[in-house]
């Protein structure tokens, strides 16, 4: 066979080169690129001959074919599926529509527009239109009929047809708070709307098999669908209402008020915010079924007193401009109200307000209460007190996904797959997770009695005492039996991989041990994963970007109030730099902090970006404390721009956010599904006698269904095909 490349220079200078650094490129170069975007996989050989023309290390022509056929195969299957899904997809919409289920039709509908290959001459089409039309109406029809879960479903289904269309959204955002408030505060009463919605589910779940799928000898009892009614769904629903509101008081929301007035990133209309959260007691009061928390609410006469009260105030906003003696005064008539009339709780009162109020701001502006400081704090710094394990409901069962390294949990022998049964004695069974995790956490040194059912039924008690837990923020490729993780993706290329779950104050740090880690393996080349990453702290982020960038902007940060006045952040040159190649993966979860690295190393053309355009989370917010800091404010002070100028941030009826990947790679609901259980395996950490078959089976399965890390490997791939291996 003849050799794709022919030696430039003498095997001296072959020998010189391998003894330094490759200086080649840090991302793949655009005319590769524009290749594997357009599958124009006949024209890559001679680009690389291209790009690699003036190097010393011919690329080996067998393997670099052998890499193409490789992802071109995969490429190619998942292309197919994705079509074949979209074909599904349109038909099952169809017979939905058509036997009379639109609401549903609707899923399916958009369901079609994320998978369809030329979205606008989708939505052009005229079935769709029609679609859409009904729909629309049968929503109206159920938000008028209390019937919000079907109503919240549909304008989220009108809000992927239409993405810049802001009115969908806010439509969504009144059901969201009906369900929200009912749910929360009336468990019992959600049930009802909640069976309904599973009734109707099952019932156009078992027409649409019937239509699609042939006839087939009738199902044993046994083997049918297993149905709860709505008395066993209101026992697996538990109100914890009391406990979140614990601690809230009226001075926090009128400090809090006070500071969205001075430092929010705009300038605030107090009278917006005021009825915003009017608006949100007047959908709390006319809210179906919350009688049966507050008895009140029942009698329509008193129901009536209160809201006249409400609307009122609404009026009187309108007419005036609204300042810190308008809101003292619509606190105190609100209050007082209440008092008079449906005499809910005062913190109740204070947080559905508060709620209305900062909705008016931004999604992402509310108020942390003295119940979720724990869980926040948790979220931001990486660690919290308690016995070291993953949870997650499983059919009503607190199972247990994986223990933490170095955890009580892990020391006493609690494994994957166990099951909490009893938590100090009590039932666990038909409890939430978060249930689970405030009865299992706790200050350090006290303990807990955790009752655990292994997969073979063996029951044991153990009890535990608590302690100080560090959650990693930085994953690799697969955990080591017994500890560690790691981190060779492509040991033959020493191509490695680093995923990076959230932005803590450890982040940093974390990700510094890993890449020596890496180096000292002798890596070539680096995939930093920061899909689903919903971001963190802002330190944490130029931190991360900072350790592959050696000087130009990061990020900066710019507030309407006064846009002269740029604060910005750039990169510094430092000792431990790292150069090598890089790919970055993101999709429509990597948010915040994941759009400012992978934004950075974008415009700088450090990393090749390989997946979904990003969130388009791009606000800064800050923590403004309340009453002695027994809660906080979290407010938008500014929004976050990249090194090309653009913000990050997704506004209304935007039709461009977030970050956009140098190579696309789209991927189904399926296929996502199949890459997560496969990532989910490889991350739990097992015995160390473990035998590492399985583990090598479940790394070979999530290569194969994860097509966007497939692209970044073979981007890498190509980029070291000229590179000398050392």
């Amino acid at each position: 066979m003849n050799k794709l490349f022919a030696p430039v220079v003498a095997v001296a200078s072959t020998l010189i080169l391998s003894m330094h650094a490759w200086a080649g490129p840090t991302t793949a170069p655009s005319a590769l690129l524009d290749s594997v975007r357009s599958g124009q996989w006949s024209e890559i050989p001679q680009k690389l001959r291209l790009q690699y023309a003036s190097t010393a290390v011919e690329p080996d022509q067998a393997r670099v074919m052998n890499w193409i056929n490789e992802y071109r195969t995969r490429h190619d299957r998942f292309a197919a599926e994705r079509r074949k899904s979209y074909d599904v997809a349109v038909r099952d919409t169809h017979i939905l529509a058509d036997g009379g289920y639109v609401d549903l039709a609707m899923d399916g509908l958009a369901d079609c527009y994320t998978l369809s290959s030329d979205k606008k001459a989708f939505v052009a089409e005229p079935w769709v239109g029609k679609l859409r039309d009904a729909a629309l109406e049968n929503a109206k029809k159920a938000a008028a009929a209390g019937e919000w879960l079907k109503a919240r479903r549909i304008y989220g289904d009108l809000s992927v047809l239409e993405p810049t269309e802001s009115k969908w959204t806010k439509a969504m955002d009144d059901m969201v708070r009906r369900v929200r408030v009912l749910g929360k505060y009336a468990p019992e009463s959600f049930a009802g709307t909640l069976t309904r919605e599973i009734e109707y589910r099952k019932a156009a779940k078992k027409f649409l098999a019937a239509a699609t799928q042939p006839a087939t000898q009738p199902t044993s009892a046994k083997q049918e669908e297993k149905t709860e009614n709505e008395d066993q769904i209101a026992q697996n629903l538990h109100s914890e209402w009391k406990q979140d509101v614990a601690g809230i008081r009226i001075g926090m929301l009128r400090e809090a008020l006070s500071d969205a007035r001075q430092s929010y990133y705009k300038d605030v209309d107090f009278a917006k915010t005021l009825a915003g959260g009017l608006s949100a007691m007047r959908i709390f009061a006319t809210t179906p079924g919350l009688e049966k928390a507050f008895d009140k609410l029942g009698d329509e006469a008193v129901r009536g007193a209160f809201l006249e009260v409400v609307d009122a105030q609404i009026a009187a906003l309108g007419d005036r401009p609204a300042d810190r003696q308008v809101l003292e005064g619509v606190l105190s008539r609100l209050l007082a109200a209440n008092t008079m009339t449906i005499n809910v709780p005062e913190e109740v009162i204070v947080s559905e307000f508060a709620d209305g109020a900062f909705a008016t701001l931004d999604q992402f502006s509310s108020m942390i209460w003295p119940s979720e400081l724990e869980e926040f704090r948790t979220s931001t710094q990486g660690e919290f007190s308690g016995v070291g394990v993953q949870i997650q409901d499983v059919d009503g069962q607190i199972k247990i996904v994986t223990p933490i390294e170095d955890s009580p949990a892990l020391k006493a022998g609690i494994r994957a797959g166990d099951v909490i049964s009893q938590i100090n004695g009590k039932s666990a069974k038909g409890i939430t997770t978060m249930q689970a995790k405030r009865l299992i956490t706790g200050p350090s040194g006290t303990s807990v009695m955790l009752t655990v059912r292994s997969p073979d039924e063996k029951v044991k008690d153990y009890t535990l005492i608590r302690q100080t837990i560090k959650v990693a923020s930085i994953k690799g490729w697969r955990h080591v039996p017994g500890g560690g993780w790691d981190y060779m993706l492509d040991g033959d290329q020493k191509i490695a991989y680093l995923r990076l779950t959230n932005f803590t104050k450890e982040s940093s740090r974390e990700l510094s041990s890993a890449l020596e880690t890496v180096e000292d393996a002798g890596a070539r080349a680096v995939i930093l994963d920061l899909r689903s990453n919903p971001g963190g702290l802002l330190t944490a982020a130029t931190e991360v970007a900072d350790k592959f960038l050696s000087g130009g902007k990061i990020v900066s940060t710019k507030s309407l109030r006064d846009e002269t006045a740029e604060s910005r952040i750039d990169a510094h040159e430092t000792a431990d730099d790292v150069k090598l190649p890089m790919a970055v993966l993101v999709n429509p979860y990597s948010a915040s902090a994941s759009e400012i690295v992978s934004g950075a190393l974008r415009d700088q053309k450090r990393a090749t970006i390989v997946g979904e355009r990003t969130f388009g989370k791009g606000s800064v917010q800050m923590l403004f404390p309340l009453d002695k800091q027994q809660a906080f404010l979290k407010l938008t002070t500014s929004h976050y721009y990249l090194p090309n100028g653009k913000c990050i941030h997704r506004e209304e009826n935007a039709a461009e956010w977030g970050v956009d990947p140098d190579l696309t790679v789209e991927i189904t609901n399926e296929q996502a599904r199949k890459m997560l259980d496969a990532r989910t395996e490889l991350d739990i950490l097992r015995d160390g006698n473990a035998k590492p078959d399985a583990q090598q089976k479940v790394a070979a399965d999530l290569i194969d269904s994860d097509l966007q890390l497939n692209a970044a490997l073979f981007v890498l791939r190509l980029q070291l095909a000229g590179s000398p291996a050392m």
